[in-house]
């Protein structure tokens, strides 16, 4: 689909829905960041609002193709691509958003900034079968110690917990082969030591199929109380039994406010004093 129908619009209207997308960082890295303002703009457009500082609207501005993804409390969805044009800082769309009431998922700094994308397709608003998720789920958990590393510790303790969380949210992107950025939920995913995630084929295994071995990946990971983390690699493929994909973790991005930034690899910020 290339045009957004009214009840897609309703769903991207929602306050209390998931909003995510996904950018291409300097280095080829996916990068992806909650936005639970993505709106639709008419049959055509698409806007957010910013509020904080972060990677993602750096990238947008240098590299304007976009993947995203909407999820509701229905456990509903949407996907689809577009492409950057412009930001305004006054307007109609900037005043509509400042005049929005505080939610959960907002700043109570407003917003400063709109961001505006044309839309390029978007599918149909799909349901998440939450009975494959949760065996999907079991089957990760049973693969993830014959797949566990943890050389590195790239993950915190917080780090694994996010991941490890039943009722956490997990979505990984990627580039296709037509260099389109594709976002797709692995909600069954979990953490195999501190260097690696893992997630079974159940469900969106026909998807994760898709993904080229060896590519750049990242993998974000939110829960209930709008905690998250970003881990890129390099996605391993599929194998194993259950067959499991694997992502090797290189870096680690704290996506939370009000500092977001890498924090794995680590930065020696003091170095010991070795001579007099």
């Amino acid at each position: 689909m290339d045009r957004i129908n009214e009840k897609q619009r309703e769903m991207l209207g929602s306050d209390s829905k998931i909003g995510l997308v996904a950018t291409g960082d300097a280095e080829g890295w996916p990068h992806i960041t909650f936005l639970s303002s993505l709106e639709s703009l008419g049959e055509k457009q698409m806007t957010f609002g910013k509020f904080s500082e972060g990677l993602s609207k750096k990238n947008i501005v240098e590299r304007p193709e976009t993947g995203f993804l909407a999820l509701n409390g229905d456990m509903e969805y949407l996907r689809g691509n577009a492409v950057f044009t412009h930001t305004r800082n006054t307007g109609t769309e900037f005043d509509a958003y400042n005049a929005k009431p505080m939610f959960r998922y907002n700043s109570y700094f407003g917003f400063d900034t709109i961001f505006y994308m044309d839309l390029k397709d978007i599918t149909p608003i799909e349901k998440l079968s939450m009975g494959k998720i949760a065996a999907g789920a079991i089957l990760t958990r049973i693969a993830a110690p014959f797949n566990a590393k943890s050389e590195k510790k790239a993950l915190s303790y917080t780090g694994r917990g996010l991941f490890a969380k039943l009722d956490g949210l997990k979505f990984i992107s990627y580039f296709s082969e037509e260099h389109k950025l594709k976002i797709v939920p692995v909600i069954q995913a979990g953490p195999a030591g501190t260097d690696r995630v893992v997630f079974s084929l159940m469900p969106f295994g026909n998807e994760i199929k898709q993904i080229p071995k060896g590519c750049k990946a990242a993998v974000f990971a939110v829960n209930l109380k709008m905690e998250s983390v970003l881990v890129k690699g390099i996605y391993k493929g599929i194998g194993g039994f259950p067959k499991t994909g694997v992502l090797e973790i290189e870096k680690v991005y704290n996506s939370m406010p009000p500092k977001n930034g890498i924090i794995y690899p680590r930065k020696n910020i003091v170095e010991a004093v070795t001579e007099f």
